[in-house]
């Protein structure tokens, strides 16, 4: 794998782990609103119990996948920082680590390391120009 690919993967992995956050709320709401009419109904079937076992039961599902990815994330973490740590200034590092190990947006990234955002984009492009490239060309992060 590449650098700007190593770079990169932390922010796929937390951005699926948010999707599945997401994707487990959403079922358990659903399953919620097919409960709330059993409230209201004085009977004691259901109007589709096994629907909302089964919404249920893929929240379950999607809860589990969640360790693992959060295990997946720190050791992308670890090898982008391992990947960050071989550029040769400190602010190009600071930059880095902001950008890809915290995950901040330009705008924070930007104000905290006290430059403009146009002077954060070049610092970015000369960190990514002492990265190890992909062979073959170059990739834009």
């Amino acid at each position: 794998m590449n650098a700007p690919d190593i770079l990169l993967k932390p922010r796929a992995i937390r951005r699926e782990i948010e999707r599945k956050h997401l994707r487990i709320d959403t079922l358990r709401h659903f399953a919620e609103h097919l409960t709330s009419p059993l409230r209201e109904v004085r009977v004691k079937s259901s109007p589709d119990p096994t629907r909302m076992q089964a919404l249920l039961a893929e929240a379950a599902d999607e809860e589990k996948q969640i360790p693992l990815l959060e295990a997946e994330l720190e050791q992308a973490l670890s090898a982008a920082a391992i990947v960050i740590s071989t550029l040769p200034d400190i602010r190009l590092i600071e930059l880095m680590e902001l950008r890809y190990l915290e995950g901040r947006s330009w705008e924070e990234t930007a104000s905290i390391i006290g430059y403009s955002p146009s002077q954060t984009f070049k610092l970015h492009h000369a960190a990514l120009a002492l990265l190890p490239q992909p062979q073959g060309g170059n990739s834009t992060l």
